[in-house]
């Protein structure tokens, strides 16, 4: 079926069960700065009188398509399926106690109400990503940071000199890229006054920095070894400028002493 027929099947679902009387949606679907496409997931809540709740986990799921593949989530006060079908769409529907209704909205920005049999959620406020926007670091974060991109620095230093190519990538693809990304999305954030979201997985960072492709090169210990080096790089080129823009500081003869380290070891 079609995207478009998928949704309004979960909205007539709702409607008729006289048990769901809010329907919820949230995710990207309700993002006003994301390009819809057909690749997007519908994330649904149908929100159940807690009388009903108990006895929505075996809610009835296969009219809304042939399943691929799915996951299980139940989870506290909630049941979730994540539903993967094989007509290309993918719908994420969880279960809860409509009492849970003013956490939800609270949570994130990008929560709304479809459907409310009952009257209660009235103008709601158009759905935004401000949950989702870059926050000031305090010290301790930004600390945190820097120190933990130059201490795993090192681990991957190490897997490179041992010619331990899957210890070294995994350093660098789980940490120390991260925390470089923690980095450069500060400075998107402190640029823009904090006010946007670079996106899931950081997603819209080549929106604002170029070569970042280069650091997903992990082929071999030389590219890996490259990988590291610009990393570096980018980081101490960052690092004197982002500190003063954010009032933050950090051990610059830490820093200084650990990059030259690493690159005289490369």
């Amino acid at each position: 079926m079609t995207s478009e027929t998928l949704f309004n099947l979960i909205m007539t679902t709702g409607q008729k069960n006289p048990a769901i009387l809010m329907i919820g949606s949230e995710g990207s679907r309700n993002d006003p700065t994301v390009k819809q496409d057909q690749y997007q997931d519908y994330d649904i809540t149908y929100f159940v009188s807690d009388a009903d709740f108990p006895t929505f986990e075996q809610f009835d799921r296969n009219h809304f398509g042939e399943l691929m593949i799915q996951q299980i989530l139940p989870e506290k006060n909630q049941w979730c399926w994540l539903m993967q079908f094989m007509d290309g769409n993918r719908l994420d529907l969880k279960i809860q106690p409509v009492s849970s209704v003013p956490a939800y909205l609270a949570e994130d920005t990008l929560n709304t109400i479809l459907l409310d049999k009952t009257g209660v959620c009235t103008n709601l406020p158009a759905t935004t990503d401000r949950t989702h926007w870059i926050q000031h670091p305090t010290q301790r974060e930004f600390d945190a940071c820097v120190t933990e991109f130059f201490w795993v620095s090192t681990y991957v230093l190490k897997g490179i000199l041992r010619g331990e190519l899957l210890y070294a990538n995994y350093f660098f693809g789980t940490i120390v890229r991260e925390e470089l990304y923690r980095l450069l999305s500060w400075r998107v954030g402190k640029d823009t006054d904090f006010s946007l979201s670079v996106g899931k997985a950081h997603k819209r960072l080549p929106d604002y920095f170029d070569g970042l492709e280069c650091l997903y090169d992990l082929s071999d210990l030389t590219r890996t070894g490259l990988a590291l080096s610009t990393a570096l790089h980018m980081a101490t080129e960052l690092l004197p400028s982002l500190s003063h823009d954010l009032q933050l500081t950090y051990d610059v003869a830490t820093v200084d002493r650990a990059t030259d380290y690493i690159l005289q070891k490369l």
